[in-house]
């Protein structure tokens, strides 16, 4: 059978728990593979946290599934993760001094033994049911009764089919599946330098991306163009080119400003008083990007450079409120204070100004507004934002009236990423400023 969680977990608890620990605490050293994501000592720490949580929580044990997961805790990597067909399942015990393993299909086994730190890599014929092999590890691992962490949570989902997890269930009638997602979430928040410095790259070479994008705008380009030009650069930089986390960019322009996370289209060409807002960023060994700019053929007018400057003054205080035991939540609140003193609360267009990233693009916490998931959460040293204040008319709001007729199109927004430190904050996204970035009228008009 599997639980569902019904209350709020205590994430300033568990960060309290484990934000002292270190890898000796694991009580044993683990020897990371030769072409591991990191070394022994990071994975050690990360089981060891781990294992913390699932102790107070009375959790015998976890399975994880979702490639996030399963790469984080043990360095697992492989392009088969766009397969959809065969499970890769890793098992951890809370009891450290047991055997950690990881399942997947044959094929992958010298891929797993090369990249994963587990001590005991299983492997089961890609044409063969999986399930039988799964709940024996877990079984020879955690055991076949009592409480074992599987994702089941917010921002989650299961590297296997409904059809495989009630397999899994059948298969395991002493076990009561529990929601591991807020543990591994805790652990995940805490960034360690070597991680901050792969999040620290990706930045780097998606700031010099825009920058070079920028300066190379043209009158007549497509948003597809503009895509090309940003992919260009951050490749030939360094970003991934060999794995499943591919680097993404949003693109809207020109009468698609409107269309949050869209697509780059290649219809529209693009003419004088257009914008251009791109949002995302490069994926580096794993870790990625997401930052926003935008830029302007031409000068914007003075309504939407007003309201722009706004949403940069908002992110630039939330910035300021950022510190280690700062409050989620009041982080939030410093950002909507400069929408309230302008008297544009009413635009504030979400209930979150910022979130965590790391392996994933939307990682815990969320710094939002009271009532919002983790918006109680004490901000830590090494965790890493991006903070993004949205002043626009709401997404998704009635008919504008004939007052909201007259303002800008799209969202104004600033997004910035930054680590948290022990002074305030580190900014990663220095590389390109914020301001818009405005193609004279005419180099545009030379263009044409």
């Amino acid at each position: 059978m599997y639980t569902i969680r019904t209350t709020d977990y205590d994430f300033n608890a568990a960060l309290d728990i484990i934000e002292p620990m270190t890898a000796a605490d694991l009580g044993r050293e683990i020897t990371a593979p030769r072409w591991s994501d990191f070394d022994g000592p990071e994975y050690a720490l990360r089981y060891a946290r781990l294992a913390a949580l699932m102790k107070a929580e009375g959790i015998l044990g976890t399975i994880f599934t979702q490639e996030e997961n399963v790469r984080y805790f043990t360095g697992y990597l492989s392009v088969l993760w766009i397969s959809r067909f065969r499970p890769v399942i890793t098992a951890f015990s809370a009891d450290t001094a047991k055997d950690t393993s990881l399942l997947v299909t044959a094929q992958e086994f010298a891929n797993a033994s090369g990249t994963a730190w587990v001590d005991a890599p299983r492997a089961f014929s890609p044409q063969v049911a999986p399930i039988p092999f799964a709940a024996q590890m877990i079984r020879d691992i955690i055991g076949d009764s009592g409480k074992i962490g599987i994702e089941l949570g917010f921002g989650q989902r299961l590297g296997m089919n409904i059809e495989q997890f009630t397999q899994l269930q059948d298969e395991l009638p002493g076990v009561e599946f529990v929601d591991i997602t807020p543990l591994a979430e805790a652990v995940r928040m805490l960034k360690s330098e070597a991680e901050i410095d792969r999040i620290r790259f990706a930045a780097e070479i998606s700031t010099a991306a825009v920058k070079t994008t920028w300066e190379s705008l043209k009158l007549g380009m497509t948003e597809r163009d503009v895509a090309v030009s940003l992919g260009t650069e951050m490749y030939g930089a360094g970003a991934e080119v060999s794995s499943t986390k591919q680097s993404v960019w949003g693109v809207m322009a020109g009468k698609r400003i409107r269309h949050a996370n869209a697509v780059a289209d290649d219809t529209e060409p693009l003419v004088v008083g257009d914008r251009i807002l791109i949002d995302g960023g490069a994926t580096y060994k794993g870790y990625v990007t997401d930052f926003i700019r935008t830029a302007s053929y031409g000068p914007v007018n003075e309504i939407t450079a007003k309201w722009y400057d706004i949403s940069h003054a908002a992110n630039s205080a939330a910035l300021a409120a950022i510190r280690p035991g700062a409050i989620a939540r009041d982080v939030y609140e410093a950002a909507i204070d400069v929408f309230r003193a302008h008297g544009l609360e009413a635009y504030n267009a979400t209930t979150i100004i910022g979130h965590g990233i790391g392996a994933d693009i939307h990682e815990l916490p969320w710094l939002g507004a009271e009532g919002v998931y983790t918006s109680e959460t004490r901000l830590r040293a090494g965790m890493v934002l991006s903070i993004e204040p949205v002043l626009g008319i709401r997404l998704g709001a009635t008919a504008p009236t004939d007052e909201e007729r007259l303002l800008p199109e799209g969202i104004m927004i600033v997004e910035e990423m930054v680590v948290v430190r022990e002074g305030g904050v580190e900014l990663l996204t220095g590389g390109v400023t914020p301001e818009i970035w405005v193609v004279p009228v005419e180099e545009t008009e030379h263009a044409q």
